[in-house]
């Protein structure tokens, strides 16, 4: 899957970055205080008034150096964020395209412990590394060359923003071909960006087009041609769902997360069969219903991640042991607790822990939650129980074991007869 991303998704809660009018609006006042009548008067519309500047060789100079705030595309990611960046650092879609300038998306990765890549041009971004899922800021970056970044169509014609739209235009459609393409927040007020999507896309034969706003559907073919007609060539369905981008990709993510759980459930269905003569109760098969962080910190668990290190796989390891520890737990009467596990009134963590010293993991994962967090055992699925501690501090010939994470743990064995599993 390739994602399409507008300036709309930004404009979101918390996020509330100014729409095109509002930036317009904002630089009109500055340029009025500023030079009165001794100039023309700005007009309403950012497009005509960055033409204007452009004409007069001070786009640059004037009109994004002291007219447009420095500070406008700065802001807290909202749950669309989030949610792009997980699925990029989890590999869960190919390529992302955004006409947004902002670092919204690379700032959530950060939150997540991912790094998203991102370029400007389509030369850069081919020369990623294969396994990086990129994302082409098709307007340009406020980080990235923000002198050059596109305002006004009469920039489209000449270089550096020429090569930049020719070149990414190209790995669009390499990228895109074939592909389902998910488009949210394209619906602005940035009228000019429909020439630089027009011609990323003209040439794209997607197999399925979904488009997520909550506008009238009778407005889509006329408000965003291009995107219209781009729908129309999927070979496998257009979709319109009108619903507002974030609380489309918040639910995306929980189901996302909740598929990636409900398979590690089912891998330990069989085992737990064969072990107890009867299959486990159908409702302990399915997620329990969480936020999206839980889902996420119980994914990244499930998954082995070191601390501070993002999920990137949206499939789970083939281990079947994980699976029948949850369903174990369950079958004990436990229940979910955020990423966790509650049971007889402990709070338990499960981690994967393949192949690794008991005591190594615990060391490993010192510290990576607060003790007034931290959860009261870790069972550490895969680790192989030792008599040695995590670490010890040797002064004067006395051995101290430092556990500043509070935690008990635990090996699968360990975890059957502490809980009667």
């Amino acid at each position: 899957m390739a994602m399409l991303i507008g300036a709309g998704l930004s404009m979101a809660e918390p996020s509330k970055l100014p729409s095109a009018w509002e930036l317009a609006q904002s630089a009109k006042a500055k340029y009025t205080a500023q030079w009165g009548g001794t100039r023309p008067p700005l007009p309403d519309d950012i497009d005509k008034q960055a033409d204007y500047f452009f004409a007069r060789n001070e786009l640059q100079t004037i009109y994004l150096s002291t007219l447009i705030d420095k500070h406008a595309f700065a802001a807290r990611p909202n749950e669309g964020h989030d949610t792009i960046a997980d699925l990029m650092l989890s590999k869960a879609v190919q390529a992302v395209v955004t006409t947004n300038v902002d670092e919204l998306i690379e700032h959530a990765g950060h939150t997540i412990y991912g790094q998203i890549e991102s370029a400007i041009d389509g030369i850069s971004i081919a020369a990623f590394s294969p396994e990086t899922v990129p994302l082409l800021k098709i307007h340009g970056c406020r980080r990235i060359d923000w002198l050059n970044t596109i305002w006004c169509t009469g920039q489209l014609p000449f270089n550096p923003v020429k090569d930049r739209v020719t070149t990414g235009a190209t790995w669009i459609q390499n990228k895109f071909v074939n592909r389902d393409i998910l488009i949210i927040g394209y619906w602005t007020d940035w009228d000019y960006l429909n020439s630089v999507v027009d011609s990323a896309l003209n040439a794209v034969n997607p197999s399925r087009v979904i488009v997520v706003n909550s506008a009238d559907a009778a407005t889509f073919p006329e408000k965003a041609k291009s995107l219209y007609d781009l729908g129309t060539r999927a070979t496998n369905g257009f979709y319109h769902v009108q619903v507002s981008g974030t609380e489309f990709l918040a639910g995306l993510r929980r189901m996302f997360s909740q598929r990636f759980i409900r398979i590690v459930l089912q891998s330990g269905k069989e085992d737990f069969e064969d072990q107890r003569g009867t299959p486990p109760n159908a409702a302990w098969l399915e997620p329990a219903t969480a936020d999206n962080v839980s889902l996420w910190l119980m994914r990244r668990d499930l998954l082995g991640c070191r601390p501070n290190a993002p999920a990137e796989s949206s499939t789970p390891p083939t281990e079947p042991l994980l699976g029948l520890t949850l369903l174990e737990l369950q079958a004990a009467g436990a229940t979910a607790e955020g990423p966790c596990w509650r049971l007889n009134g402990s709070l338990i963590r499960v981690l994967r822990t393949p192949n690794q010293l008991l005591h190594k993991a615990e060391a490993m994962y010192d510290g990576d939650l607060a003790p007034v967090v931290a959860s009261d055992f870790v069972v550490a699925v895969g680790a192989q129980s030792t008599a040695l501690p995590p670490s010890i501090a040797r002064g004067g010939g006395t051995a101290s074991i430092a556990r500043t994470s509070g935690s008990t743990w635990l090996s699968y064995g360990d975890a059957k007869a502490e809980f009667g599993l």
